[in-house]
């Protein structure tokens, strides 16, 4: 693939993106303009206001969780549109993580709870950015070459069905067949494969495996021909199951690295504001 990205592949809305930026511009230079009128510490008003800021932030967009859980109520409260509450999701993240360096001073924290709520901050922006590319990127990339469509979940299933077949396909052949199936091809049908390779040439080289079924093909009937026709049918599309099960890993295992910590965030978020406020 010879497909050229950019940053604009990514950005679902322009006008979401210049709000962003900027609101950030506009924060910085009232947060460098501040500095020369008081000093900003986490403790005082300053500082305070910032972390407050970011605090209200990361709420709102932490509730873009609870909006995708009650769309249909949401809906008819006309809490706004679902594309709407996720953009907010996404540069309302980013714009937290700028309130909550400038809630410190851009310095580091101070005490081990504080050190946990800056980890954490950090880490649920930047896989969440990380989430924006992958949920961008994979289906672009599945869709540019795979005719198959089916759910990460199914695909164990799916291969199973697809192995077995294959091997009553193999069982019914010639002696030619079998061996080849047994020996280029059985391996790879039993169980679903992650192959890195998928990320570079989503066909996951398949024609060149295919090259050595056609060189087959010269030396059996046309009967056996058909049979190994099916079986190559078999195979990519077992391949094609590999290249989704590759390229949907990544997003089952950044959903459980980013929801879980976000919740954790929250609480301590929770805990923080409290101490503040009340102590």
């Amino acid at each position: 693939m010879n497909r050229t990205w950019s940053i604009y592949d990514f950005v679902s809305s322009p006008a979401w993106m210049r709000a962003f930026i900027y609101i950030a511009i506009i924060s910085v230079i009232a947060f460098a303009a501040n500095r020369f009128i008081d000093e900003v510490r986490p403790g005082n008003f300053w500082g305070l206001t910032y972390g407050t800021i970011a605090a209200v932030l990361f709420v709102g967009v932490a509730a873009y969780g609870f909006r995708r859980r009650t769309m249909k109520t949401s809906s008819k409260m006309k809490l706004g549109s679902s594309y709407s509450w996720l953009q907010f999701h996404i540069y309302g993240g980013v714009l937290s993580l700028l309130f909550m360096f400038m809630h410190i001073n851009f310095q580091l924290p101070q005490g081990a709870f504080n050190w946990w709520l800056w980890g954490l901050t950090i880490w649920v922006v930047l896989s969440g950015l990380v989430g924006v590319v992958l949920q961008k990127w994979i289906p672009r990339l599945m869709s540019s070459a795979l005719t198959l469509e089916v759910h990460y979940d199914r695909i164990p299933k799916l291969v199973a069905e697809l192995a077995e077949t294959a091997r009553a396909e193999a069982a019914s052949a010639s002696e030619p067949i079998q061996d080849f199936y047994n020996r280029t091809m059985a391996a790879d049908m039993e169980k679903p494969v992650v192959r890195p390779s998928f990320f570079v040439d989503i066909t996951g080289g398949v024609q060149a495996r295919i090259r050595q079924m056609d060189y087959l093909k010269q030396f059996l009937s046309p009967e056996e021909e058909k049979k190994l026709d099916k079986l190559e049918m078999l195979f990519k599309t077992k391949l094609e199951c590999d290249a989704h099960y590759t390229l949907q890993k990544p997003l089952r295992v950044w959903l459980v690295t980013h929801l879980p910590v976000s919740i954790v965030l929250l609480v301590f978020l929770v805990i923080h504001l409290f101490i503040v406020y009340y102590y």
